[in-house]
């Protein structure tokens, strides 16, 4: 696959952001990202604050008929389910939304182009639960899981700050094989499929953490910094 290297403007200045079947554009802290989302089921990612809100029917008005929307609740354990039938969206409910750093399962029968569109949210924090819980990177940004970010300390981005902690799983699907890449963290050190490098997730890819205690994940993105 092709991977290409781009720049945020402005809101992401000095951070490197690698991505495939993506392309990341930002102006004054306010872009868009085209993504190609595969036919099948598939774990997807806003990272920009979509006005006038993040919900799943604002930001995808007339997907292909038959598409499926999973929205996972850890408070609960449960899935919000969404379906798009006979031109109009139908199921548990119509408020569902995914912003910067959440995630949502879709299974959509035809591989179809979307634009996310919106603001960059340069301060973050993601909070999860013990257990599992769908995720993604707050900022657009293709870096590995672990590793310190660029916000005002490193110069240029590592990775993309995640607090990981002893025990926890990671779980990355791939649309083309249709399997599960799994990592997990034991004893001061990653391994699993990636043979020890920590998971890197794709721009718009959201994943599963099955974290070991409740813990926030947070980012301060600072402009200018290089």
């Amino acid at each position: 696959m092709r991977t290409k290297t781009l720049l945020l403007t402005a809101a992401l200045t000095a951070a490197g952001v690698a991505t495939s079947m993506a392309q990341v554009y930002s102006v004054n802290q306010v872009g868009y990202i085209n993504h190609t989302i595969p036919s099948g089921f598939s774990m997807l990612a806003n990272q920009l604050n979509n006005s006038p809100d993040n919900k799943v029917i604002t930001q995808f008005p007339t997907p292909p008929e038959g598409t499926q929307i999973y929205k996972f609740d850890a408070t609960t354990d449960t899935f919000i389910f969404l379906q798009f039938v006979d031109g109009a969206w139908e199921g548990d409910d119509f408020n569902v939304a995914f912003g910067p750093g959440e995630g949502i399962w879709m299974n959509t029968p035809t591989s179809f182009a979307h634009t996310f569109v919106g603001e960059c949210q340069l301060a973050s924090t993601v909070s999860l639960l013990s257990g599992f819980n769908m995720v993604s990177s707050a900022l657009p940004q293709a870096l590995p899981l672990t590793g310190a970010p660029n916000d005002g300390v490193a110069a240029a981005p590592v990775g993309l700050g995640y607090p990981v902690g002893d025990g926890d799983q990671v779980y990355q699907f791939d649309a083309a094989t249709d399997t599960f890449i799994f990592n997990q963290f034991v004893d001061g050190a990653w391994e699993g499929d990636g043979g020890g490098a920590p998971p890197t997730a794709g721009i718009s890819e959201a994943f599963w953490i099955s974290a070991s205690a409740p813990r926030s994940w947070s980012r301060n993105y600072v402009v200018g910094v290089d």
